[in-house]
């Protein structure tokens, strides 16, 4: 078997069944792959470098200019007269610029020169460039935490936010599309609500999280080294944001993403423009607010206990008659929902009902007897 563990964009782009599984996703290939990277997260960014130069190669004529082409042709053959390297006239080709992807290795080496040159004049992503990116179809609403405690927010789909301290969030008033879309520069708490149809995007500086419906914690602070995922709960994809921008080359449906775990993080090296995931720690967990910890399973458990878990966990005070509700209890497992969501079974189990009222949850209920 191959060692691909030191190949490069180039190399991989070359490979056969690299090639299979990025143009024709076949079972064998994807499942070969898709293990192989879990195994190789370090590699996760050279492999999507050579996903572009197929997609750049499969579709060449469309996607790059012929001054661009002529540049940078220029640039190899003069490479190639000063190592005493036989000179190739490109141009006696006709059929040039509709090259297979068996095309030579200079070929390869030319093709992505044009497209991660071009990437790499693209502005580092910061927080005001990406919403004014992802903001272009609705409006937006901007959450900035100056205190020193969580905020709580609930975004029009019911999922929750938990906003830390110093920490910033984009939303649009009402997700519409087939997507939907934010942005953090901080550190948040997410609870997700379950939509297949509707996947879940949060744009944290250089790294974008794809979820369907899940929660877990990003650290985002633009003065820091590295971004961090922690996962509590289902599954989190992460890429870069630099793959985002190939979705103006048609790579976007191939971005899977490094796929994080429960109890797993995702770390983005900054300097590297590299991913690293790990198992979380004991004290990783405890350093992490308290909602990323706490289970939510509750056993013949007092509801007045219970409001009070929630009220810490969210930050958000839970008006309720204590005197009434005094003698109840709840036992329930209560895992990813979102607050709304929790608020909304407790509820039903209660008997009762609550809204949200001037920033607080008011719950009413004939009580237990």
């Amino acid at each position: 078997m191959l060692d691909y563990s030191q190949y490069t964009a180039n190399e991989f782009a070359l490979d056969a069944s690299f090639r299979k599984w990025v143009l024709k996703n076949t079972p064998s290939e994807s499942i070969f792959w898709e293990n192989w990277l879990a195994q190789h997260p370090e590699k996760y960014e050279t492999t999507q470098q050579a996903k572009a130069i197929i997609f750049a190669l499969r579709n060449v004529q469309e996607e790059i200019g012929e001054e661009e082409i002529a540049e940078a042709i220029a640039k190899i053959v003069d490479i190639a007269e000063q190592r005493n390297i036989k000179k190739v006239n490109f141009w006696q080709h006709a059929t040039f610029r509709k090259l297979s992807l068996a095309a030579s290795v200079l070929l390869v080496t030319l093709l992505s020169y044009v497209v991660f040159d071009k990437l790499s004049e693209k502005e580092t992503p910061t927080y005001s460039n990406s919403v004014a990116k992802v903001a272009q179809k609705t409006k937006f609403i901007e959450i900035k935490n100056t205190s020193s405690t969580s905020q709580l927010i609930t975004l029009s789909d019911g999922s929750s936010v938990v906003l830390q301290a110093d920490s910033k969030l984009s939303y649009p008033e009402k997700f519409t599309g087939d997507t939907r879309e934010v942005v953090l520069s901080g550190e948040a708490f997410f609870e997700i609500a379950k939509n297949p149809n509707q996947p879940f995007f949060v744009y944290a500086n250089e790294v974008v999280a794809k979820v369907l419906g899940t929660s877990f914690t990003i650290k985002a602070f633009e003065d820091e080294k590295q971004v961090q995922v922690f996962v509590k709960t289902g599954k989190v994809s992460v890429f870069s944001q630099k793959n985002v921008a190939l979705k103006e080359q048609q790579v976007s449906k191939v971005l899977t993403g490094l796929l994080v775990l429960p109890n797993q993080q995702a770390t983005f090296i900054r300097p590297k423009w590299q991913f690293k995931r790990a198992e979380l720690t004991a004290p990783q967990i405890v350093a992490l607010p308290i909602i990323q910890s706490q289970s939510f399973v509750f056993k013949n458990k007092s509801v007045l206990e219970v409001f009070d878990i929630l009220e810490n966990a969210y930050g958000i005070e839970i008006e309720y008659d204590k005197t009434l509700m005094a003698s109840c209890e709840l036992t329930a497992e209560l895992g990813d929902e979102p607050l709304a969501e929790k608020i909304k079974l407790i509820c039903e189990v209660l008997e009762a009902k609550y809204e949200m009222k001037d920033g607080k949850i008011v719950i009413e209920g004939k009580g237990c007897k």
